[in-house]
């Protein structure tokens, strides 16, 4: 009896070896694989480039201004992986498990509010950044499953519940924001900005097309990105949004883009060559008008409307 009970103890004790270098391949392959993600996005960031490709990473790249999601969860999967690996060769790292118990705990939280940001406000979702949020979740779930200390999970508990929390917060405080649809340049412009017309009608004359949308529409977006006069245009350039604020800026921004004072002076030098000398400078002044000597206050000088006044 004694040897039966004997050989069930050892079994149990193998067992429970398996399970924790089981357990420890997976951290391990959990972190590699979040830090060969988040790598190669920062990486195709530097160069103006993406993983993902869908309007949702769009959204997210222009709320992230500097990246710094990604920042935070490369250093976040680099520090599983230094634990996770020192872990399997069995050394005592009592204070770094649990370090790394409270910064998936934490990653879980934050998650909260970034899941229900595309749920509920953005209404679309970031690809990349609901694999990167999984591989998360699946370290979390995994250090709960595989702890040492199961007897305390209040961590686990607590961690969750926030998690749900935030979520759901995310909803009842809604600012719904418009989606846009990033195919053409965009344009956000107001009723009654005479800058803002200008800019469409410039549009219009080079046939560029545009996406219009009021700035009633995407007042939301505009506060976050820190825009409060227009016209405004955005345009996806790669995994980047390319923002203009104001009426000669972005007219500059139309002359490079589609290559109109190329194409204008190349019609000069041709005008050139079939008209006299004085018709020439007639030509140039048609193209490049002298600066008047009116003047005109700032807004009208920076080509934009404030969004509260009215446009004068």
């Amino acid at each position: 009896m004694n040897k039966n009970n004997q050989e069930a103890g050892e079994m149990k004790v193998a067992s429970r070896v398996s399970r924790s270098n089981y357990s420890k391949f997976l951290y391990l392959l959990i972190s590699i694989t979040g830090l060969i993600l988040i790598g190669t996005e920062i990486y195709l960031n530097l160069g103006r480039t993406s993983l993902c490709q869908t309007e949702g990473c769009v959204i997210v790249h222009i709320l992230d201004k500097y990246n710094t999601l990604s920042y935070l969860g490369f250093f976040i999967f680099l520090y599983l992986f230094l634990v996770s690996l020192l872990d399997t060769f069995n050394l005592s790292l009592g204070f770094f498990l649990k370090l790394r118990t409270y910064l998936l705990s934490l990653s879980v939280i934050v998650e909260g509010y970034l899941i229900g940001l595309q749920t509920w406000v953005l209404n679309t979702y970031c690809q990349y950044c609901l694999f990167v949020a999984s591989l998360l979740f699946l370290a979390f779930f995994l250090d709960y499953f595989y702890s040492k200390k199961k007897e305390n999970t209040s961590i686990y508990k607590i961690s969750f519940l926030s998690f749900i929390s935030i979520f759901l917060v995310t909803y009842l405080v809604n600012l719904s924001l418009k989606p846009l649809n990033f195919k053409l340049p965009i344009i956000v412009y107001k009723k009654d900005c005479i800058h803002c017309k200008e800019v469409i009608s410039y549009a219009k004359e080079k046939n560029i097309e545009v996406k219009l949308y009021e700035i009633k529409d995407v007042l939301p977006l505009a506060r976050i990105i820190n825009i409060n006069s227009v016209p405004i245009l955005l345009s996806k350039e790669n995994s980047k949004i390319v923002i203009i604020n104001g009426k000669e800026e972005i007219k500059k921004w139309f002359d490079v883009k589609y290559g109109i004072k190329e194409e204008a002076e190349k019609n000069l030098r041709k005008a050139y060559k079939i008209v006299e000398k004085k018709e020439h400078k007639r030509r140039v002044q048609l193209f490049y008008p002298l600066k008047s000597n009116k003047t005109v206050n700032n807004t009208e000088e920076n080509g934009v409307c404030t969004i509260e006044k009215p446009c004068q």
